[in-house]
């Protein structure tokens, strides 16, 4: 290292785990779309789970960086677009699936049988 260059600031841990977070994120979501049977059951809540988790880490760590002065915060940030993103379109597709339960249960009776709420 010469003598005028800076050290660079640690990266902050909670960026790296929200970057991570993020990216386990599309994983699940693009792997609940594989037209295999029950993986929709079982890669959706995950993916609700993660991009959840995501965008909290990366709350936590721009905060962490800004007090300490450390280095990540494009990972923070990179994990917060995309697990956040992919979270509020989970969102948007529970309250559509609700929504349509609740409020046209008529064209829902013919595809589950025996439906009450």
């Amino acid at each position: 290292m010469e003598a005028n260059e800076l050290p660079s600031p640690p990266t902050n841990r909670h960026s790296i785990i929200s970057l991570t977070l993020g990216i386990l994120t599309i994983l699940a979501l693009c792997g609940g779309m594989v037209p295999i049977p029950f993986t929709g059951f079982i890669c959706f809540p995950i993916t609700f789970l993660l991009g959840l988790l995501a965008l909290i880490y990366g709350a936590i760590s721009l905060n962490t960086i800004r007090k300490n002065n450390e280095g990540g915060k494009p990972l923070a940030w990179m994990g917060i677009l995309s697990g956040g993103f992919i979270f509020l379109c989970m969102l948007c597709m529970l309250i559509a699936i609700v929504s349509l339960f609740i409020f046209a249960p008529d064209s829902v009776q013919p595809i589950i049988e025996g439906y009450t709420l």
